[in-house]
């Protein structure tokens, strides 16, 4: 801000951008993280809009090492884009309101008919698929959810992860793994999340109506991971990381690193242990989502062990 003059356009000083930085975010971290991990591929199955940002998540995508072939291009739709702006003079530093760009529109019958055909062709190649449904107006509509408890229904190969901010309760047969905030507006709907611990939630869970044969893991923050699974409860602790940390997209890393694990054969609470040790590399990362090498994983696992 040291740098802006008032202009003479009008009475207001401008705010000069002098660093502009790109990372993935939402679904495209998840995607991102996954690659990270060094997975032999990594797939996108989403739609983006024929915009700047459309454009520039492509390129951002790729270089992490992302499949983006079966990405859907739409016209007029809105590439979900959330810019930080970061004021800054001298060494102080203030962060400012965010610009968001969202997407307004659904997709018609027919992506939504391609995007189910992409995916269902692609079945006999994947191992693992990790549902990312973020946006109120995104990829995930009632017919492609649907669709995608209809081919998680079949059971077996691939296994089905899924992380939904509003829905989760609606996937069915496959692995749900929302925070504790979702799990208590899924679970206690008439209730204070606030209000909701660890035994309400163990109890509710394994419920016959809520139980869908998978196991259900609900993050908690610094307090760990519930696993829920075959009438079991458990516990599983975080890893304890010295500030400072940033927490955004710790959820992401989590999630990928949990789904990776599960689709090499890992317990539940083996699969939810490496998901803490993920989170515990990227919360280290500030000031961008980030993304946990295994070499950074086994880093946090020496130290968390000594």
């Amino acid at each position: 801000m040291t740098r802006s003059v008032l202009s003479r356009e009008t009475p207001l000083f401008p705010r000069p951008v002098i660093q502009e930085r790109y990372s993935c975010g939402g679904a495209a971290n998840v995607a991102w993280n996954l690659a990270a991990l060094g997975l032999a591929q990594v797939r996108s199955f989403t739609i983006l809009g024929d915009d700047w940002r459309g454009r520039l998540l492509r390129e951002v995508l790729n270089d992490a090492g992302v499949d983006d072939r079966d990405a859907l291009v739409v016209p007029g739709w809105s590439t979900p884009f959330f810019g930080k702006v970061i004021l800054t003079a001298g060494e102080l530093q203030q962060e400012d309101a965010r610009l968001d760009f969202i997407n307004t529109i659904t997709p018609d019958v027919e992506r939504e008919a391609e995007l189910l055909n992409r995916l269902e062709a692609a079945l006999p190649d994947l191992d693992i698929i990790v549902i990312a449904d973020y946006q109120p107006n995104g990829v995930i509509t009632p017919r492609v959810l649907e669709g995608l408890n209809d081919m998680a229904a079949r059971g077996g190969k691939p296994v089905f992860t899924v992380d939904s901010r509003e829905r989760v309760g609606l996937f069915r047969g496959m692995i749900r793994k929302p925070n504790a905030i979702e799990a208590a507006r899924w679970l206690f709907p008439d209730r204070s999340p606030d209000l909701i611990g660890l035994a309400a939630f163990a109890e509710m869970a394994l419920h016959p109506q809520v139980d869908c044969g998978c196991p259900l893991f609900i993050t908690m923050g610094k307090s760990g991971c519930l696993v829920l699974s075959e009438g079991e409860s458990h516990l599983v602790p975080a890893v304890q990381v010295l500030p400072p940390v940033d927490p955004v997209g710790a959820g992401d890393t989590f999630l990928a690193a949990l789904s990776a694990a599960l689709a090499v054969g890992a317990s539940p609470l083996e699969a939810a242990r490496m998901g803490h040790l993920a989170a515990a590399v990227t919360v280290r990362k500030l000031g961008i989502t980030g993304a946990a090498s295994p070499e950074e994983i086994l880093e946090v696992y020496g130290r968390s062990n000594d």
